[in-house]
């Protein structure tokens, strides 16, 4: 059995944390939007069905790639220092290192989908209107996908890692909590499938959603209270 969860002041790191995580996720929800409206053949992982495909679909969704890229880079960087600072928080706190883990993991994530996004953006298209341009654009669009599907990879074990047990601040409201699993499962399955070869590809966008909804929740819940370790 668990403790209950005893709601303890916020310190000023976790708040500012809590804030920076929340503006990132609402940034993040626009980005998984936009990458939505680009379409798979051109703007995710998997999803090309040949790189003749992809290129003759990029003109068309370059205009949603290069919002994705923008809402997207930003986002990154303010989802990066949130969970750097929660990280801090967790280590003053003395919490489980399963935590600490858990935020550095979001963080390196967030890294490596500031390149993500700035390919999408920036790369691709550019890629796509050269012509004669297939081989440059096949392994620009290779490298996009396999750090796009690395970075899912990142957030879904920092979700996991996270949402392990149910009697963090996480799960202040179950539904946070559960969510945050839900997307560190999703996360952690469908892109160890891609990257082996296998199904999984059309999960990882749904999952990093999902994982946007969550932080904007835990966001929420850091900035109102933290909780004694169990």
């Amino acid at each position: 059995m668990t403790k209950p969860i005893q709601p303890t002041p916020s310190d000023p790191h976790a708040r500012l944390g809590a804030f920076l995580l929340g503006a990132g996720a609402l940034g993040l929800v626009a980005t998984c939007i936009s990458y939505v409206l680009a379409g798979p053949e051109a703007a995710l992982p998997g999803g090309a069905s040949s790189t003749a495909a992809a290129i003759a679909a990029t003109p068309l969704a370059a205009g949603w790639m290069r919002a994705a890229g923008l809402f997207g880079m930003p986002s990154d960087v303010l989802l990066a220092l949130g969970a750097l600072l929660l990280a801090s928080h967790a280590n003053r706190r003395g919490a489980a290192p399963r935590v600490l883990a858990g935020w550095l993991a979001l963080a390196i994530a967030s890294v490596l989908f500031i390149v993500v996004d700035a390919m999408v953006a920036l790369v691709l298209p550019l890629a796509a209107a050269q012509p004669a341009g297939e081989a440059a654009y096949a392994g620009l669009r290779a490298l996009f996908d396999v750090l796009f599907t690395f970075g899912a990879w990142t957030a879904g074990g920092g979700a996991l890692a996270l949402a392990w047990r149910n009697d963090g601040v996480l799960f202040y409201w179950p539904a946070v909590g559960w969510g945050m699993r839900g997307a560190g499962v999703i996360g952690l399955l469908a892109s160890s499938a891609h990257l082996l070869g296998l199904p999984g590809a059309a999960l990882i966008g749904p999952g990093i959603a999902l994982l946007a909804l969550a932080s904007l929740g835990a966001a929420i819940a850091y900035a109102g209270q933290t909780v004694t370790a169990p």
